[in-house]
């Protein structure tokens, strides 16, 4: 049970990775940076420009950031009928952050869409 319980804790620590910091992002990808407009999941999991986002970040343990934001789809994005819940399990999609020079992507994320156009994702990103 321990050795399990290690098991899934490094295969959550090996999922969220650092990219060089001049590597571009893959495309399509989600994106929480302080000072820049969030890029925020539609009902349909595609990343929207929100219109309004407000970012937290938060340090969670050594060398792991958690980044936070919320905020409105632009008109036209697809929005679904009932609250939807999605991860990277559903998406394939990365979250994406910028980290002093650093681009971080992260696999480890929850993101929220409700019918109202509101959107939210919380990342986990691990920094060197």
């Amino acid at each position: 049970m321990k050795k399990l319980s290690i098991l899934s804790l490094l295969i959550v620590v090996f999922s969220v990775t650092a990219v060089a910091a001049n590597a571009k992002p893959p495309a399509p990808f989600y994106l929480v940076s302080v000072g820049q407009p969030c890029r925020l999941p539609d009902g349909a999991a595609r990343p929207q420009e929100a219109t309004e986002s407000k970012v937290q970040m938060t340090e969670t343990a050594d060398n792991f950031i958690q980044i936070g934001c919320v905020g409105m789809l632009p008109p036209g994005a697809v929005l679904p009928q009932h609250p939807i819940k999605l991860s990277y399990y559903e998406t394939k999609i990365p979250c994406v952050t910028r980290y002093g020079e650093d681009v971080l992507l992260s696999e480890a994320y929850a993101a929220t869409v409700l019918p109202n156009g509101a959107s939210e994702i919380s990342c986990l990103f691990h920094i060197h």
